[in-house]
């Protein structure tokens, strides 16, 4: 990869890779979105900093299994870091249910407005061929309720 320029192989690899994660946690396929960041990955959240991929997987496992999520991924913007890294910025709404029963609930649930609106700004980087997240932080923008 030219560190000027990201090709539109590894522009497709980074989106889908910060898509994938937000469709696997809201699948509560916990495992396999701990996969999506690098052994030693970071997530940073306003108020939590949570450090390796083994960490992420526990700190998933705590969601309660009555949530319902759904995480839009809008706004990708990627630029190179230097070489094997890309930079990325997203927008992220969330949109949250809790509901009495362990999900899948019956769908559709009744409709809310999003939860919160954040920014990501992740750092990707190119390991054995698969582009992972390496950092993430999370900037939360708008709380909607």
């Amino acid at each position: 990869m030219n560190p000027q320029s990201i090709t539109p192989q590894d522009h497709v690899a980074c989106v889908a890779a910060i898509q994938r994660f937000a469709m696997l946690v809201d699948a509560a396929r916990y495992e396999e979105a701990a996969q999506l960041f690098a052994v030693d990955g970071v997530l940073q959240r306003p108020n939590e900093r949570i450090e390796g991929r083994q960490a992420l997987l526990s700190s998933f496992k705590t969601r309660p299994v009555q949530r319902l999520t759904r995480h839009v991924i809008s706004n990708v913007l990627l630029e190179p870091a230097g070489p094997g890294r890309i930079a990325a910025f997203s927008y992220v709404s969330v949109y949250r249910h809790l509901g009495q029963e362990p999900v899948p609930p019956a769908l559709p649930v009744s409709a809310r407005p999003p939860e919160t609106i954040a920014e990501y700004r992740d750092q990707l980087c190119l390991e054995n061929g698969q582009w992972l997240l390496r950092h993430r932080t999370v900037r939360p923008v708008f709380d909607t309720l």
